[in-house]
Order: structure tokens, then C-alpha cells, then sequence
């Protein structure tokens, strides 16, 4: 191209004339069919408007209109395409927003990813979010009273689990947690008191009775108050281990009465027993108090018929019983129970001095009045319990039974030792010493064999004595 001015020719791109300095005005080429077109269509556009015409005109085609079609379907899409990334970012920024502002998921797992690093204040507000969206879950306090421990707030933990166990809806094993965890806590810091109280308001017994080791409950009784016509043997028991105080005359117990460790006998009389139970953490029961009124018939005491005294011959003691009841006795000086010697038969007077005791005791367990003898037997005879017993040892040694007199015998390891057991009458023979056998071991353990020996009081005559199959007392002479 070159400059109309001075017919240089144009360098490409310029504006400007690089020779004359004129300014070039570009223009597009001139194309007729184009123009009488444009103006044939303008002309019929006139036309139809002012009426001068009512044949139709038939509006030409741009040849550039089908380009502008597909431009415009292109920008609706591209519309449509932008729209929807739009809306659809949108929709995840609302999901996202709404995930992490009311799932409860999230927040536990917030919570749980602070808890790791040891940030339990924020752990915790996490949980406390995920409460309000879901306030009943027993997980989430769980879990919040657990940080709150971590962080050394032990009131606030046991504050947010007595708020969940008041939950009546609440799971058996989220409830044994909670009582569990608050437990834990009360007993770090020594607060049985709050522990037994904590359990004694606990409505689940299940709970109650897993935790019982901490409780301190009231004492009970075997007996309920009342009038009863026989001797009670009274029990007082206590739900756990640890010590129960009671009274018997209506005052207060505490740790200076007395323990009880043995069924208190009642027997007739009017008792008012309380009794109160101390657990092994020092926490103090209710006091437990019974009435108990015991009518019973006392039995006749037993009628001995021989007087106490001093006996030279072998003498039988013998007691006339009583129409109800039985008879126990004693030779020691103590009181006679049921547990004691029962009389049947008449009782052969031991050697020297002795003391008897008999009762009588109805089968209600009520017990006469206690009868005493003393007794001292000594015999006008030769033959002593001690040479009785030498004899025996010397017929065995002649009959070579024995190694030695030290009662040494091949038969066995130790030595053979005899010892007086009482007086027996034989009919038609006399009074004889009976001596039991024992076998003494090399460490002076004995044990009684079934052997019996009978040595006569006044001779000192030694003999095996046996027993035949009715019971009477037979004789065989060892020399």
C-alpha cells in the first residue's frame, strides 16, 4: 500500500507515513453487491412501514447469519457450562458448611484429633457442639467427662456424668460407665461418704450390687421383732466386709460396743438389740434395731444321786432323768452344752479328783439350772494306774511282742505306749484298770490302735480285754 500523499510506499502496521508523516485512514474495500443489498433491503423495510405496498417482501438472508447462530448457541452453553460450576461449588460450600457445623460426626472426630495432641479445652468444645446437636448421646459425655479428667478437672468430669445418669432412656452399659468413672474419681480422692451415697440413690440393684464394696448398708437380722417360744439363735449379717458393733440393752452402738463375730443365743427374757455396720472404707450404716421377746418353759435340772465326797471303791455315778430334755455333763468344771458328753448310762468315777457338771436342755434349747458334783476316788489297793501299766509292758516283753520295756517293736517304727482310760466292773471278776494302746512315732505323734488291755485293781493280773458279739466284756489272760 502507499501514502496518497506522497506515494511512499507504507511500511505494514504503521499509521503513519514514515516519509510525509501523514496519517493513513485504512478502510475497508468497496464491494457494490454488497451495498445494493443493503440498500434494497432498506428500501422494502420503508416501504412496508409507510403501506405504499401489501406484497410481502421476502426478507433476504444475511450471509453472515449463520455464523451469528452458532456464535450465540456457543455463548448460551458456555452461559449454561459457568452457571452450573457455579451452582455446583456453591452446593459443595453449603455441603462442606453444613458437614462441619451440624454433623456429629465431624465434631467427635475434631474432638478426638485435638484430644490426640493433649488440646483437651478444644476437644472438649467440639463435644460440646456435638451435645447440642445430639444431647442424649452417652458416648460424646463419656468421652467429654474422660478430657475433662485428662485435664485435671475431676469435679467437672463426675458433674457431667451425674447429669447423664439422671437420663432415664439411658443403656444399662453406658449407665455401669458412668457409675464406673464416677467411682473411680470419689475414690482417688477419698470421698467414700459421697461413693455410699451415690449407690444407695441408685435405682438399677445390678449396679448397686457390682459396686457393693463401697457400701455400707444397714445390718440385718435373721429374726424380725417378736415373741418367740423357743431359744434364737439370732445372725447379723452386712452386705461386704467389715465390722458390726452392736447392743443388747437398747443404746446406740458404735466402735466401742461389742463386735460381733458369733449368732447371739436368746433365750428367755426381753432384748433389744441395735446393731451398726462399719465397711472397710470407714463409712457407717444406718442403725439397725429388733425387739425380741423369748417365752420359754425351763426344764428340771437332772437329779444326781450321788453326793460329792470322797470314794475309796469304784463307784458309779448315776443321774435320774428328767421327763423332757436330755442330759449333757462335764468333767472339766464348765458349763454343759449341747455340744458337751450326753448321759445315758450310769458314769464310772474316774481316779482322783473330778468335777461334774449336768444340765438338763429342753428341745427348745432352753437349759435348767446347772447341777455340780466333786469327786475323789482312791483305792485301798496295791496296784497303782502305773504299775498297771508295767505289767502289761512286762507280759508283752515275756511274750516277745516287745523288744525292750521301752515298748520298742519290731512290728513297727516307734514304740507301743499305754495309757489309763477308766475303771470297768466285770460281773463275777471284779474291777479293772482299762488301758488303750497307742503307737507312737519316732516324732511323738501317737495314734490309738483297737487294742484294749484290762489289768484287775487288786491283783494286777494283765489281760487282753475284748468284746464279743453282743457287746459283753471278755477276758485273756497275757501270762
Amino acid at each position: 500500500m502507499k501514502c496518497p500523499n506522497c506515494g511512499c510506499e507504507l511500511v505494514y502496521g504503521h499509521l503513519y507515513c514514515d516519509q510525509c508523516g501523514m496519517e493513513i485512514q485504512i478502510v475497508p474495500d468497496f464491494e457494490p453487491e454488497i451495498e445494493n443489498s443493503i440498500t434494497e433491503t432498506l428500501s422494502n423495510v420503508a416501504e412496508e412501514i409507510e403501506g405504499k405496498t401489501d406484497v410481502p417482501v421476502k426478507k433476504k438472508r444475511p450471509k453472515y447469519s449463520f455464523f451469528k447462530e452458532e456464535q450465540g448457541k456457543s455463548s448460551w452453553l458456555l452461559l449454561c457450562l459457568i452457571t452450573f460450576v457455579v451452582v455446583t461449588l456453591t452446593a459443595a460450600f453449603v455441603a462442606v458448611f453444613m458437614y462441619h457445623r451440624y454433623s456429629v460426626t465431624y465434631q467427635i472426630e475434631q474432638a478426638r484429633k485435638y484430644a490426640q495432641t493433649e488440646e483437651y479445652g478444644k476437644a472438649i468444645s467440639y463435644l460440646e457442639k456435638a451435645r447440642e446437636l445430639k444431647a442424649d448421646a452417652a458416648q460424646i459425655v463419656l468421652m467429654e467427662s474422660n478430657y475433662y479428667y485428662q485435664m485435671g478437672e475431676k469435679q467437672k468430669a463426675v458433674d457431667v456424668l451425674l447429669d447423664l445418669i439422671d437420663k432415664e432412656h439411658l443403656e444399662y452399659e453406658d449407665r455401669e460407665k458412668a457409675f464406673e468413672s464416677i467411682i473411680t474419681i470419689y475414690d482417688e480422692e477419698g470421698r467414700y461418704e459421697e461413693i455410699n451415697s451415690l449407690l444407695a440413690s441408685c435405682a438399677d440393684n445390678e449396679i448397686a450390687n457390682h459396686f457393693q464394696q463401697y457400701m455400707a448398708m444397714t445390718p440385718e437380722f435373721g429374726y424380725g421383732s417378736g415373741s418367740y417360744d423357743e431359744v434364737i439363735s439370732l445372725k447379723i449379717s452386712a452386705n461386704t466386709t467389715g465390722t458390726i458393733y452392736y447392743t443388747m440393752d437398747g443404746s446406740e452402738p458404735d466402735e466401742n460396743s461389742t463386735v460381733y463375730t458369733a449368732p447371739l443365743f436368746l433365750e428367755s427374757g426381753k432384748y433389744q438389740i441395735s446393731a451398726i455396720f462399719i465397711n472397710d472404707y470407714g463409712i457407717r450404716s444406718d442403725v439397725a434395731r429388733k425387739w425380741y421377746v423369748i417365752n420359754l418353759t425351763v426344764p428340771e435340772q437332772p437329779e444326781v444321786l450321788l453326793y460329792s465326797g470322797d470314794y475309796y471303791t469304784p463307784t458309779k455315778i448315776e443321774v435320774v432323768l428328767p421327763e423332757k430334755g436330755t442330759v449333757y455333763y462335764t468333767t472339766d468344771g464348765s458349763t454343759p452344752t449341747k455340744d458337751s458328753l450326753k448321759y445315758s448310762e450310769p458314769i464310772q468315777m474316774p481316779l482322783g479328783r473330778s468335777n461334774f457338771k449336768f444340765v438338763t436342755i429342753s428341745d427348745e434349747g432352753v437349759s435348767s439350772e446347772t447341777v455340780s458334783r466333786s469327786f475323789f476316788l482312791s483305792l485301798q489297793t496295791d496296784v497303782t494306774v502305773t504299775k498297771a501299766v508295767n505289767n502289761v509292758v512286762q507280759a508283752l516283753f515275756d511274750q516277745r511282742v516287745l523288744n525292750d520295756l521301752q515298748g520298742h517293736s519290731h512290728e513297727i517304727e516307734g514304740k507301743y505306749v499305754f495309757q489309763y482310760n477308766t475303771i470297768v466292773e466285770i460281773a463275777d471278776l471284779g474291777y479293772y484298770y482299762v488301758l488303750d494302746e497307742y503307737i507312737e512315732d519316732p516324732g511323738g505323734i501317737r495314734r490309738k490302735t483297737e487294742r484294749l488291755y484290762a489289768v484287775q485293781v487288786y491283783t494286777g493280773e494283765p489281760n487282753r480285754l475284748i468284746y464279743d458279739e453282743n457287746g459283753q466284756m471278755g477276758l485273756i489272760p497275757l501270762r
